[in-house]
């Protein structure tokens, strides 16, 4: 069996994953409807590692669909300082996990229970989240060997889609990702195709950048810890603006700069990586239009009927791709990364 056979199996996966979640909508949608029968003062998501980019990428959602407030916070933070984000607020905490053992997803929980005016709703894809939250929503195809998380990430992204967008009253953005499947497999097969191209045709780089505004800014994080885990290379992420105010001076020939171009964002997309390849970096491009932006050295173009809120869950599959491909490049089996487990568990 080749380095990595688990990994890549996994991420071929993520359609079906996809369609599970929507074929239990209306279990989920019930669960949705209960929970927010309450009314609350903020939203609060959280997460560690993986499940942490998770979380920006679904406290933005939930804020560009819905008043009530949001943020995304580590679970070691609400574990020491709790208060500080609380403050005496009815909250909804809304842990994010592939495993429901991890431990400071627990321990954070429960002490977050300790104050007043608490209730947590878990996305998981473990349905023993149950044992130590008010409620839960599950991602119900996501089983993974592999100690990478690829088709659980995307998964609960997913959920945390349809989570915003149907207490928002937007059925009508669920309704039209009902091909998600389907879209979610064609999108697969190209970012392999251009993975394995840019691998392939620059043997040299040694420093791999990710770079995403609003979704794609919790889905940029995604990608660059793809890279560390997997391939065990030197990976950024930054919001993309921020990206010319001080760590461009890193780029050069061995440079790989992955923008993920949203559409409220082109212009200034387009300006950063002409800017970046003038610099010598190597730039690629994913996103609705891509395909007419310069600057680009490779360049994906996704389905311009889906928006951000629509297109997140698929926008990381770049990252995993080409942690792949690096690992496999270097001999790395990325199906058990160095020093990684599935999850973290604290003595």
């Amino acid at each position: 069996m080749k380095n990595s056979t688990l990994t890549y199996h996994e991420i071929y996966g993520q359609p079906d994953s996809f369609q599970a979640i929507l074929d239990t909508l209306p279990e989920i949608e019930a669960t949705l409807d209960e929970v927010f029968a309450e009314k609350y003062d903020q939203l609060i998501f959280t997460g560690c590692g993986t499940s942490l980019y998770l979380a920006q990428t679904s406290a933005y959602l939930w804020r560009a669909m819905n008043r009530t407030p949001a943020e995304a916070v580590p679970c070691s933070e609400l574990l020491f300082f709790p208060e500080n984000y609380i403050k005496g607020k009815r909250t909804l905490v809304l842990p994010i996990t592939r495993k429901s053992y991890t431990t400071e997803v627990r321990k954070a929980i429960d002490r977050v229970h300790e104050l007043p005016g608490v209730t947590s709703l878990a996305i998981t894809c473990d349905q023993d989240s149950r044992l130590y939250n008010e409620h839960y929503i599950l991602a119900p195809d996501t089983a993974e060997d592999s100690v990478i998380m690829t088709r659980s990430f995307t998964a609960m992204i997913f959920l945390a889609q349809i989570l915003s967008m149907h207490v928002s009253g937007h059925e009508e953005w669920i309704k039209e990702m009902a091909g998600y499947r389907q879209e979610a497999g064609k999108l697969l097969k190209e970012c392999d195709a251009l993975a394995e191209k840019i691998v392939r045709e620059n043997p040299d780089l040694n420093l791999f950048i990710t770079l995403g505004q609003g979704a794609y800014y919790g889905i940029s994080n995604e990608c660059m810890n793809k890279m560390k885990e997997m391939g065990i290379s030197n990976s950024e992420a930054y919001y993309s603006m921020e990206y010319r105010h001080g760590p461009m001076s890193l780029v050069d020939e061995n440079t790989l700069l992955i923008l993920l171009s949203n559409e409220k964002t082109e212009k200034t997309d387009e300006a950063l990586m002409e800017q970046m390849q003038s610099f010598s970096g190597i730039t690629c491009g994913i996103g609705p239009h891509t395909d007419y932006m310069k600057g680009l050295r490779y360049h994906l173009a996704t389905n311009p009927s889906f928006s951000e809120y629509q297109a997140a869950a698929m926008m990381g599959f770049i990252g995993q791709f080409l942690g792949y491909y690096i690992s496999l490049k270097k001999g790395i089996n990325a199906d058990t990364p160095r020093h990684l487990t599935q999850a973290i568990v604290l003595k």
